[in-house]
């Protein structure tokens, strides 16, 4: 009876890695503005600026430093894309057991056999795994980006919060102001009585909506502050109240120029190169690879050894992937018409976007030089005109509350502003610039 006893030894190999190369689709979109490298303000101290927010989202918020491991690991998928298979060991006994003469007349072969990969397959392997690492390295880039859009967001949502809250405790101020000044007419026989329970009851409600405004402060700045971890209390954001509108609007339109840097046209450019990737790949995996082997065997005669080298390939009769590189094909080409449709769509959506900022901008440009001012003239006028006893106090009440609503559009209408210049940057991957200080 023959018996065989094998085993393998395994050897392994380390590459270190020069670098992670950044994606080559859209390297100039995408950039988010963290600035690692500056002082990070002590929200304590004052007022934040957005530059503020930014650097301390930067500095202690965790979603930076997970992509920074993501990226790692993307490279190590490339490292190990480069390295060689193992060469195997083989050890083989004969003629060994219970009807062999024994182990000084059995024969042994020790032989070490390597695979070589002569026709481009190590090589496309890591060409996919460049291609991997650029989707990984964009990914990353958009999700820190997405990061930037959210600070933004909460940044001016709680400045709008701010402004409100002004806004309602001037509004308040007023109405006492109000209630005094009719009171002390009613004594005179100047006002009627139902006057100044008018005023009364319109001070009431000044107060509620600055319970609601100091409400509407504190969650916003919760939801800042939580972005970097930060204490809520006393948190407030200094921003630019009146941005440069025009210089706006100019950045805006060289979005349409940019489509192919847009989220989803981007993505599918990204996917199309991974999917040449793994045509290149499928197309070597085709093409057989070489195994050399070579070792000594000691024969059943003593002191007689023999010398053994040996080549082994698959023969590519039946199976050159020629499935998988079809796939790949009709996947590539598929991928074609979705990047023409994406296209579309995004020229469409930043039309859209473009336009409905516009519109937005054109409202506030009409209350900052036309309503506004006007309602302030005519509430003073008739403000005076009721001290001197000439209207009635529910003209003055109209009056105020118009001009209370319009301020209040005002503020919504910047909030909506920035608002849609985040949707516009969400689109089209490309910060803009909307305060001064920024």
């Amino acid at each position: 009876m023959k018996g065989k006893l094998r085993f393998s030894l395994f050897l392994f190999c380390i590459f270190i890695a020069t670098g992670l190369p950044r994606g080559s689709f859209g390297s100039e979109s995408w950039s988010t503005p963290f600035d690692t490298a500056a002082a990070v303000a002590d929200p304590a101290a004052g007022a934040l600026s957005f530059s503020d927010a930014l650097r301390l989202t930067a500095a202690k918020n965790p979603t930076l430093k997970s992509l920074a491991f993501e990226r790692l690991a993307a490279q190590a998928e490339l490292e190990q894309a480069g390295l060689w298979s193992n060469p195997e060991l083989e050890l083989e006994f004969e003629e060994f057991g219970w009807d062999a003469p024994g182990w000084g007349e059995s024969e042994m072969t020790l032989a070490i056999a390597q695979e070589f990969e002569f026709f481009g397959q190590r090589g496309a392997r890591k060409g996919l795994a460049r291609a991997e690492i650029d989707a990984t390295d964009w990914q990353a880039r958009v999700t820190a980006f997405d990061l930037y859009l959210e600070v933004k967001g909460r940044f001016y949502e709680l400045a709008h919060a701010q402004r409100r809250l002004e806004l309602s405790r001037a509004s308040v101020q007023l109405a006492e102001e109000v209630v005094t000044s009719i009171g002390f007419r009613t004594e005179k026989g100047a006002a009627l009585q139902s006057d100044l329970l008018l005023a009364q009851l319109e001070g009431q409600r000044a107060r509620l909506t600055l319970d609601e405004a100091q409400q509407q402060v504190a969650v916003a700045a919760a939801a800042l502050a939580v972005l970097w971890g930060g204490e809520v209390s006393d948190l407030a954001v200094n921003a630019e109240e009146e941005p440069d509108f025009g210089a706006l609007l100019r950045q805006v339109a060289s979005f349409e120029q940019s489509l192919d840097s847009t989220r989803e046209v981007a993505r599918l450019h990204l996917s199309s190169d991974i999917v040449r990737a793994e045509q290149v790949l499928a197309a070597a995996e085709g093409r057989p690879t070489v195994t050399l082997s070579g070792g000594v065997k000691r024969l059943e005669e003593p002191n007689a050894n023999s010398f053994l080298l040996g080549v082994s390939l698959p023969l590519p009769l039946f199976n050159r992937n020629q499935g998988t590189r079809d796939k790949l094909d009709a996947r590539l080409r598929s991928l074609d018409f979705q990047i023409d449709r994406e296209r579309l769509q995004s020229a469409a959506g930043i039309g859209s976007q473009t336009s409905l900022l516009r519109q937005l901008v054109r409202r506030h440009d009409a209350l900052d030089s036309l309503l506004l001012p006007t309602a302030q003239d005519a509430f003073e006028k008739l403000r005076q005109a009721y001290e001197a006893g000439r209207l009635p106090y529910t003209q003055l009440l109209e009056a105020r509350r118009i001009l209370y609503e319009l301020t209040l559009e005002h503020n919504d209408l910047l909030l909506a502003i920035y608002e849609q210049t985040i949707s516009l940057e969400s689109l089209a991957g490309v910060p803009l610039r909307i305060d001064k200080e920024n």
